[in-house]
C-alpha cells in the first residue's frame, strides 16, 4: 500500500576531495547513501532516510548534464549565488562522485581559495525524493525508508552539514514536490489516522 506526501527539497553533507589549480576543478563525493535521520511533517514521525545508490533509482539528468550549478550554500536566488559548474557527475553503485569547476570571478576567488587551503572542507548535494519504500528494518524503533526515486540537481560548498531534521514544511519560500511513500501494511492504518488527527487540528 503507498500514500502520498508533501517533500521539500533536502541536502545531505559529503567532502570535499582532490584540487587541480590549472583547470580550477574540485573532484568530490555527493553521497554515500548513509542514513539521516528525518522528519515526516505529515504524519509528526521520525524516520531514517537511506537513498539507493543503484542508477536505476537515481534520476541523473539534470546533475550529470554539464550544466548543473556548484551554488554557495544551496542559495539560488541571484547568479551571484553560483560560484561553479558541475562538470561531470556519476554513480556506480557504492557512491557518487563529481568534478567541479569554480568561476574565476573576483568574488569566487576567496571560496576558491578557502577550498585549496582546506578551510572550507563541506560539501553538500540538493536533491528531491520522489519515491519512499518503508523497509522491515528499523534503527532504535525509527523506520527506515529507502528512496528509490529521487533526483540530484546542485551541489553547493557550505560552512557544515545542515540539520537534516530542521526542514519547515510546505510554505511559499519553498517549492516542494509530490512524493509516494510506500507503507508497510503493520504501520499503514496508524499512520493515516495520525495523519487525519493532525489534519483535523489544522482546520
Amino acid at each position: 500500500m503507498s500514500r502520498q506526501m508533501v517533500m521539500p527539497p533536502l541536502d545531505l553533507r559529503a567532502d570535499v576531495g582532490a584540487v587541480d589549480d590549472d583547470t580550477r576543478t574540485v573532484t568530490l563525493t555527493w553521497s554515500t547513501g548513509a542514513d539521516v535521520l528525518r522528519f515526516d511533517w505529515e504524519t509528526g514521525r521520525k524516520f531514517y532516510e537511506r537513498l539507493s545508490l543503484d542508477p536505476k533509482h537515481v534520476r541523473m539528468q539534470r546533475l550529470a548534464s554539464g550544466a548543473a550549478p556548484l551554488l554557495d550554500s544551496h542559495s539560488a536566488y541571484s547568479l551571484a549565488h553560483q560560484i561553479g559548474v558541475v562538470d561531470t557527475a556519476t554513480l556506480d553503485g557504492k557512491r557518487g562522485t563529481a568534478e567541479v569547476r569554480f568561476s574565476k570571478r573576483a568574488d569566487v576567488e576567496p571560496f576558491y581559495q578557502d577550498v585549496r587551503d582546506k578551510i572550507i572542507r563541506n560539501v553538500s548535494v540538493g536533491y528531491r525524493v520522489h519515491k519512499f519504500e518503508e523497509l522491515a528494518e528499523t534503527r532504535g524503533g525509527v523506520p527506515v525508508r529507502l528512496a528509490v526515486d529521487w533526483e540530484p540537481h546542485e551541489i553547493s560548498m557550505v560552512p557544515m552539514g545542515a540539520d537534516a531534521g530542521a526542514r519547515v514544511r510546505a510554505s511559499k519560500d519553498v517549492e516542494t514536490n509530490p512524493c509516494v511513500v510506500v507503507v508497510r501494511a503493520g504501520l499503514q492504518d496508524e499512520d493515516l489516522a495520525l495523519m487525519r488527527r493532525r489534519l483535523d487540528l489544522e482546520r
